[in-house]
């Protein structure tokens, strides 16, 4: 778990713990029960008022004791009661007496002795009362005669704090879980994938955290929009190039039927920049497609020949440019995987290192598997990419600034496309910069086998 639940479990269980502990020490010290603690309370409680009432007499022996215990407190239900009953047996306040005290009045011989056979839940005080009767009932104490002993008390105060335990961690967790779930959805649309939602998960919810979820897949919803405004753009205006495109190509045919030995250089220059914008327009088009796919067509594929075929390829163009490739395969990998988008994605990486490796150098690619995955690493001895835009260069049409003049046909989309076709795999695609000079490429795809 992360260290902002923690936070949230801790603060919120040591408000609880802290509560209950001021409760505990507020009840336990102005009382200090022991094991018989409910009837000393009430004993003590009679023998105050009894022997205030009694100097009060001594005082004043005309008053009432109907008016000498009016400052008591004498209902303190559901706790204990104090009944004050005079000669006929009513109480001095006309409250109605319960069943052990109309008992009590009604038996013969001495109430003190008469109050413990009937329950021992009643006190009695009457000497020195002028004929009246101070009657302490015990009611009952939240929790019972469980808090009035000392081991129960504790194990008491155990419970509450393991209960509080609980409830702080389950809203450390309500609160925590949405906001780990942004996070990750987050990760997701980082990644490419705006289909991802969180508002779902905290359905029926309707705090901040729940609006905030929603806002986020309103958001999301907005750039999937935006981004498959741009595809369908890029397609369209795609589409449209390549019929003025073809008419070009044409004219520049005939043109050649009718060009002299002085206008050649021109006309090759010319056909050279419309081969680059025809390959410019496919690879566009091939990356919208590439946008629309959600899977790929695996067949049975070795890749260690796929990548032979590719570096073959590879190295004619190398040659003439005085470069050179080297492929080094630890063993053979033959699994489930959309050969075609493997080789496209395998081929514009290698074709870009090409492209940035310096003369008299080469461009290694290198493969190595597992049980689960495979690992395909193509590293050339160019100038590299600055640290913070490496995270980047797999953009379409992004390109570093030193890198906007480059003459490659690709137009800044290869690595795009590369990116796409393994994401489209289950695949990540990085990129890092080698210590000793040039970049390295790693797939990562996941093998399954047939």
């Amino acid at each position: 778990m992360n260290p902002f639940f923690w936070r949230i479990f801790l603060s919120t269980w040591g408000a609880f713990a802290l509560a209950l502990l001021t409760a505990f020490v507020a009840v336990r010290l102005p009382l200090q029960f022991n094991d018989s603690g409910e009837e000393q309370l009430s004993g003590r409680m009679v023998g105050l008022v009894a022997r205030d009432i009694r100097r009060e007499l001594s005082l004043n022996p005309d008053a009432t004791v109907r008016e000498l215990i009016k400052p008591f407190d004498l209902d303190m239900a559901p706790v204990y009661t104090i009944y004050v009953v005079d000669q006929s047996g009513d109480d001095l306040l006309n409250r109605v007496l319960p069943e052990a005290v109309t008992e009590l009045l009604a038996t013969p011989g001495d109430p003190i002795e008469a109050a413990r056979g009937i329950s021992d839940r009643l006190s009695v005080e009457y000497e020195g009362l002028a004929g009246h009767m101070v009657i302490g009932m015990v009611g009952f104490f939240p929790l019972g005669k469980g808090v009035m002993k000392r081991r129960v008390r504790e194990t008491f105060l155990v419970l509450a704090l393991v209960i509080s335990a609980f409830l702080a961690m389950w809203l450390a967790r309500f609160i925590v879980k949405p906001i780990h779930q942004l996070r990750l959805a987050g990760r997701k649309v980082a990644e490419g994938d705006l289909q991802v939602r969180v508002s779902p998960a905290v359905e029926g919810r309707s705090d901040d955290i729940a609006k905030l979820t929603r806002d986020f897949d309103v958001m999301t919803e907005k750039v999937a929009g935006l981004l498959g405004s741009r595809d369908r753009l890029l397609r369209d205006v795609s589409h449209e190039l390549r019929s003025p495109l073809a008419r070009l190509q044409a004219l520049l045919s005939l043109q050649r039927l009718n060009a002299d030995a002085s206008d050649s250089k021109h006309l090759d220059r010319m056909e050279s920049e419309l081969e680059r914008l025809d390959t410019l327009i496919g690879e566009i088009l091939n990356y919208s497609r590439l946008e629309a796919v959600e899977s790929v067509d695996r067949h049975l594929t070795d890749l260690a020949d796929l990548l032979q075929t590719i570096v073959d390829d590879a190295a004619l163009e190398a040659e003439q440019e005085g470069k050179a490739t080297e492929l080094a395969v630890k063993q053979d990998v033959i699994g489930m995987f959309d050969s075609h988008l493997i080789h496209r994605a395998v081929e514009n990486v290698v074709r870009n290192a090409i492209e940035k490796t310096p003369p008299g150098t080469r461009v290694s690619i290198s493969m190595d598997a597992s049980d689960e995955q495979v690992v395909i690493r193509v590293a050339d001895r160019g100038p590299g990419v600055p640290e913070d835009l490496l995270g980047r260069i797999f953009e379409p049409f992004y390109r570093i600034a030193d890198g906007r003049e480059t003459r490659s046909g690709s137009g800044g989309i290869g690595l795009a496309i590369a990116s796409r076709a393994v994401r489209l795999h289950g695949g990540k695609i990085s990129a890092t910069n080698i210590k000793s000079g040039g970049l390295s490429v790693v797939f990562t795809l996941p093998l399954l086998h047939p």
